[in-house]
């Protein structure tokens, strides 16, 4: 055996003096110990503690071919090569051993001829550096077919290192070198190599067992891998030289190798997947029985690895595919969804629209009915035999004079009236008196004007008014607008025919109103005066007040409103919910008395839709529009900010006047269906992609798991297990 048990040498117990012998003996002479008859000596190969390697060619094949002499026939040399011989015998069969191919007993000294190995040992081959994954594992996997062989035979190498494995022409590994080897009934310890050899197999007691070998793999792979076999330091080299004596360095071994704790080097390498690294670990296990219980188990391990890589590819595949195809039809869901909700949207939006023209026709209807309803009832009152005469005969008189009995008439009682008031007052009684019966807005006030448009009777009684001229008025011209107080044409004369004053703003209540007159004849039909009623737009109709708000809630859903178009083209607001004399009054003293009405006008795209609804000859369509902003939602009022927003309208023309109706509805209260569907359907299709891909998950994470335990083998798994 020798002595410094280090990785470039056989290993066999013997005493000093006998390695220092045979070291001395190895080392003699440039020459073969003898001549072979049928072989010629080529050159030395290499050394060992008990014999020379020679290269030689055979005469009768040209073959070349491995001689191995021993230095002496008798003793330990002579039991050496009976035991190797015995045991390359028994492995011949094998294509992973070196063979033996001749054996020279009585020749002085003994040799035996085997196989030569072109490229030499494992040993010389990593001096170059670390062996690719791939190329170690193919390596350890042809060094353990050749264990496998030499097991099956009974034969237990024991001493399994880099130099005593060989390479051929095409670098497959050949075992050699069988002089520690041990049949598997053997008793006899054998010592391997230190940094190769298990820690128990460092024993002179102990026996020989195929796990030993199993350790000697794990520290090959180790070395190929990382370019050092486990546990091989500077400093550990050193405590071993120093020990005085083959127990000692062998309980030293054992000690530093069971104390440096488990080998990691080889996890630190990017290229080693988990399962080799695996294997390495059970290999070097500290406990033998942890170990793999022989070569086969670990070629059996290798073969589970490589079916666990062949199959990652689909198994890896058959996770992202789902995940891939689930992925790509989000955006295709999403697409869907897009188009099926806009389609639903226009189709939500035109049924709404379809609801609100048909509020604004029936609101225009009711409206025009009002009209003239009382434009018909002013037409009655004059055309009576009794107060045509009466107002024929008023208006004969000085304007001065009827207006001073109108004054004299507001402090005395019905019946000391002049009958011409009389008549009047009585008409306008009447008429509030069945309005209010009919719950309909009533009039703000009856006037009378003369030719020239004086004031000469007012109901209520105004001082404000009363002997003022308003011949700039519309109502009294009917040219559909009011002029500059100071700035009335010279032509201006009272209307001919009954007519509705286009909507201002009352000079009493600050309101918007609107004059309905007709015109006051003689008896010779000449047009002597005016007759008119107001009234606030928003008591015209009742129902051009309404507004709808969701329970529980204080934002409007629903506005019904009137709007005039001005010149052609300008479109203005008149009447609408919010516009009460109290909120008017607000607004305008908070914007100093800014004429409020004259900024209430639709917006550009509103007024565009409008204005391509009047036709040449000005009568006017129905008008629907998708997006509407009201008009008062501009207004810097907490009471205004609840009409801010998008909405769509539907607006209607009321006839003989230059009115719409507009009936509009909060666009987000008309599309809340849409939008509730849209985010119950988003949030169905996610729930169904998580779910899908849970499932994908946890479907892929159990065949995983039961792909990567089907390579574990059954002790192992039970370990796990408990």
């Amino acid at each position: 055996m020798n002595t410094s048990l280090d990785d470039s040498r056989d290993t066999e117990v013997q005493g000093d003096d006998a390695r220092e012998q045979s070291r001395r003996l190895s080392l003699h002479g440039s020459r073969p110990p003898a001549e072979i008859e049928g072989y010629t000596i080529v050159r030395q190969l290499g050394t060992g503690a008990y014999g020379v390697v020679w290269l030689a060619r055979e005469d009768r094949t040209g073959r070349m071919v491995a001689i191995k002499f021993y230095p002496h026939k008798r003793g330990l040399n002579w039991s050496m090569l009976s035991r190797e011989v015995e045991k390359l015998a028994a492995v011949y069969t094998s294509h992973n051993i070196v063979r033996l191919l001749d054996v020279g007993w009585n020749s002085d000294p003994p040799y035996f001829v085997m196989e030569y190995v072109e490229n030499g040992s494992l040993g010389n081959y990593l001096s170059r550096g670390v062996v690719g994954v791939d190329e170690s594992v193919r390596i350890i996997r042809e060094i353990c077919c050749a264990l496998v062989d030499a097991h099956g035979a009974g034969v237990l190498h024991c001493d399994l290192k880099p130099d005593n494995v060989l390479l051929d022409n095409q670098l497959h590994a050949r075992l050699c070198d069988f002089g520690q080897a041990r049949m598997s009934h053997e008793q006899s310890p054998a010592l391997g190599t230190l940094y190769y050899m298990a820690p128990e197999q460092a024993d002179l007691e102990a026996l020989p067992d195929a796990r030993w070998d199993v350790y000697a793999v794990g520290a090959l792979l180790y070395h190929m891998l990382t370019g050092a076999p486990p546990y091989r330091t500077e400093t550990i080299q050193k405590r071993l030289q120093a020990a005085p004596t083959l127990e000692q360095r062998l309980s030293l071994y054992r000690v530093m190798v069971r104390e440096s704790g488990a080998a990691v080097a080889h996890r630190n390498i990017q290229q080693v997947d988990t399962r080799l690294a695996e294997i390495i670990d059970r290999c070097l296990s500290m406990v033998p029985s942890e170990r793999f219980p022989n070569a086969q188990a670990i070629l059996d391990a290798l073969e589970a690895r490589d079916r666990q890589r062949a199959r990652r590819p689909f198994l890896v595949l058959g996770f992202v595919v789902p995940l891939i195809l689930t992925a790509a039809l989000i955006p295709i869901f999403v697409s869907a969804l897009a188009r099926n909700l806009k389609i639903t949207e226009e189709q939500i939006t035109q049924r709404a629209l379809e609801s609100d023209a048909l509020s604004a026709r029936l609101q225009a209807a009711a409206l025009e009915d009002e009209l003239n309803d009382r434009l018909e009832e002013l037409q009655n009152l004059i055309s009576g035999d009794e107060v045509r005469r009466e107002l024929e005969t008023v208006m004969q008189r000085p304007s001065d004079s009827v207006v001073s009995e109108m004054y004299d008439a507001a402090t005395v009682s019905f019946g000391s009236r002049p009958r011409w008031m009389q008549l009047l007052d009585a008409a306008w009684e009447r008429s509030n008196a069945a309005y209010a019966a009919r719950e309909r807005g009533l009039d703000t006030s009856w006037f009378l004007t003369d030719a020239e448009g004086t004031q000469l009777w007012r109901r209520e009684f105004s001082e404000r008014t009363l002997g003022d001229n308003f011949a700039w008025r519309d109502y009294f011209h009917g040219r559909g607008l009011d002029y500059p107080r100071d700035n009335v044409p010279a032509d201006i004369a009272p209307l001919s025919s009954p007519h509705v004053s286009v909507a201002y703003k009352s000079t009493t209540t600050d309101r918007q109103t609107v004059a309905l007159s007709v015109p006051v004849r003689n008896s010779t039909g000449q047009i002597i005066g005016v007759v008119a009623r107001t009234v606030h737009l928003g008591d015209l109709q009742a129902r051009l007040r309404g507004q709808m708000a969701t329970e529980d809630s204080t934002e409007v859903e629903r506005v019904i409103a009137l709007a005039e178009i001005r010149e052609g083209s300008l479109v203005r607001l008149l009447d609408h919910p919010s516009l009460t004399e109290e909120f008017v009054r607000s607004v305008e003293v908070a914007a100093r008395d800014e004429e409020l009405f004259q900024t209430l006008t639709l917006d550009e795209e509103a007024t565009a839709q409008i204005g391509k609804a009047i036709s040449t000859d000005g009568t006017r369509s129905e008008v629907r529009l998708q997006v509407y902003r009201d008009p008062i939602g501009r207004i810097d009022s907490e009471g205004a900010r609840i009409y801010a927003g998008d909405w769509m309208a539907a607006l209607a023309p009321v006839s003989q006047t230059g009115w719409m109706v507009i009936v509009q509805e909060r666009r987000s209260g008309v599309l809340q269906p849409v939008q509730t569907m849209a985010t119950r359907a988003t949030q169905q299709a996610w729930l169904a992609v998580i779910v899908a891909m849970a499932i994908v998950i946890a479907v892929w994470f159990f065949v995983w798991r039961a792909f990567t335990r089907a390579g574990i083998p059954a002790d192992r798994q039970r370990r796990q297990a408990d």
